[in-house]
C-alpha cells in the first residue's frame, strides 16, 4: 500500500493533551514507509471538545459549534505538520487546495473544511478527489463492532463489511450530537461512491498500524464494496 489518506482522530494527536510520544512513533512508521502519495486529516480531540462543550453554555447552534471544532482540529493538524519538518507552507481549508498541495508535493495534512463535515468525510473527499484508494481511519477502537463493546461484553467485531452493512451499523449507532460512530453516514455514502478500501484500526497498537499500512494482515476491519 504505497499511497493512501490517514484520517487520524484526534483522540490519538490529543487525548488529554498533546501525545508527542505517540506522534513521534507515529512519523518514524511513516518515514520507514515512506508512501508515494500520502494525505493526513486530523480530528480535534480533547481540545475540539473542551471548546465545543464551553461554547455550548452560550449557544446550540450547530454552525458554530462545528467551526470551533473546525479550528481544533487545524491545531492538531498544525502539531503534526511540525513533527513532519514544516515543509506544507499552510494548512490546507477545503479540498481543492489540499489537492494543489498533495499533487505538488505527494504530501498533505489538513484538518477539518466546513461545518457539516466530519473529518472523516473530509479523508473521502479527499481521497475521492486525488484518486487514491485506500483510507485508513485511525482511531480509539480496534475495528467495528455490532454492539458498543464498552457496554456489551458480547459485542462482535467484524473483521470485512460492505458498505451497506456499514450504513446500517452507523444509523444504528446514530443518538444525536455526540454519539459514538465509528464513521458517519456521509463518509460512508461518499466512501461507497469512490469506490474506497476503508480499513478501521486502533492507533494504540503501533505495530498494527504500521501491518495496515504496509498491506499485511492487520486487526481491524475492512470496508469495501465486496
Amino acid at each position: 500500500m504505497k499511497q493512501f489518506i490517514l484520517s487520524l482522530g484526534g483522540s490519538m494527536v490529543n487525548p488529554e493533551e498533546i501525545d508527542t510520544e505517540f506522534i513521534d512513533s507515529f512519523m518514524e512508521i511513516l518515514k520507514e514507509l515512506n508512501p508515494e502519495r500520502l494525505g493526513i486529516v486530523v480530528g480535534g480531540g480533547m481540545t475540539a471538545r473542551k471548546y465545543v462543550n464551553s461554547l455550548k453554555k452560550y449557544t446550540n447552534n450547530n454552525f458554530f459549534l462545528d467551526e470551533l471544532g473546525i479550528r481544533a482540529t487545524r491545531m492538531n493538524a498544525s502539531i503534526l505538520l511540525g513533527a513532519m519538518g514544516l515543509k506544507q507552507e499552510r494548512i490546507p481549508e477545503n479540498i481543492v487546495d489540499a489537492l494543489e498541495i498533495l499533487n505538488r508535493s505527494n504530501l498533505v495534512v489538513m484538518g477539518g473544511t466546513v461545518p457539516g463535515h466530519t473529518t472523516d468525510t473530509v479523508s473521502m473527499l479527499l481521497a475521492e478527489s486525488s484518486g487514491i484508494k485506500d483510507v485508513i481511519n485511525i482511531t480509539s477502537v480496534d475495528g467495528v463492532y455490532s454492539d458498543d463493546p464498552r457496554k456489551n461484553k458480547d459485542a462482535e467485531r467484524y473483521s470485512k463489511l460492505t458498505y451497506d452493512e456499514a450504513f446500517n451499523i452507523s444509523l444504528k449507532s446514530y443518538s444525536g450530537a455526540g454519539s459514538n460512530q465509528f464513521l458517519d453516514s456521509v463518509s460512508l455514502l461518499i466512501g461507497k461512491r469512490a469506490a474506497l478500501n476503508i480499513h478501521v484500526i486502533s492507533g494504540k497498537n503501533l505495530e498494527n498500524i504500521e501491518k495496515c499500512l504496509s498491506g499485511k494482515k492487520y486487526e481491524g476491519t475492512l470496508i469495501s464494496q465486496i
